[in-house]
């Protein structure tokens, strides 16, 4: 079986908007995973394979134009933390 290695972004948005963020992600074609960093906070995990990344992050540019999302920079997957 080939292992297929995770590009993780992490991003800050409101906790408000994350709910609307996840439905956006998933409506664009599925190019990613959100997963929150632990509960009530503002911090997400956007993962994505190599072949998704680029147009991952076109997407999070044009939904940061609408809501306000700050990306905060990519994390290895054994330092991702899931609370």
């Amino acid at each position: 079986m080939k292992e297929i290695r995770a590009r993780i972004i992490l991003l800050r948005v409101p906790t408000k908007d994350i709910g609307l963020f996840t439905a956006l992600m998933d409506g664009s074609g599925r190019n990613a995973i959100v997963r929150t960093k632990e509960k009530k906070s503002d911090q997400v995990y956007v993962i994505t394979t190599p072949d998704t990344y680029q147009k991952t992050l076109e997407i999070l540019g044009y939904i940061g134009k609408h809501i306000g999302l700050e990306i905060l920079g990519e994390v290895p997957p054994e330092e991702m933390d899931i609370g």
